[in-house]
């Protein structure tokens, strides 16, 4: 008998063709609204930056729309997301 039980959460399909590496992800509450939920950052070698809300679906149901808070093509690859205070 185990004491834990895995299921999926939350999941989303990125764009076709994207790559990415274990640099590429972080989690965190990166806009710091003070609900202390954490966003899903995620950035691709193609340049696109993403900012989503993960919110728990039914089984088989893929990302909803609501939970993509941000979507940024940028000119130049991403190749890590990190996430902290910034202090000199």
């Amino acid at each position: 008998m185990s004491l834990f039980k895995a299921r999926d959460w939350w999941s989303a399909t990125l764009g076709e063709n994207e790559e990415f590496d274990q640099g590429c992800l972080s989690v965190a509450d990166v806009d710091n609204r003070g609900s202390g939920q954490d966003k899903v950052i995620v950035g691709s070698y193609s340049g696109f930056l993403r900012i989503f809300s993960p919110h728990p679906s039914k089984a088989g149901d893929g990302a909803q729309p609501e939970d993509l808070l941000l979507e940024v093509q940028l000119r130049d690859p991403i190749l890590q997301v990190e996430v902290g205070k910034f202090v000199s």
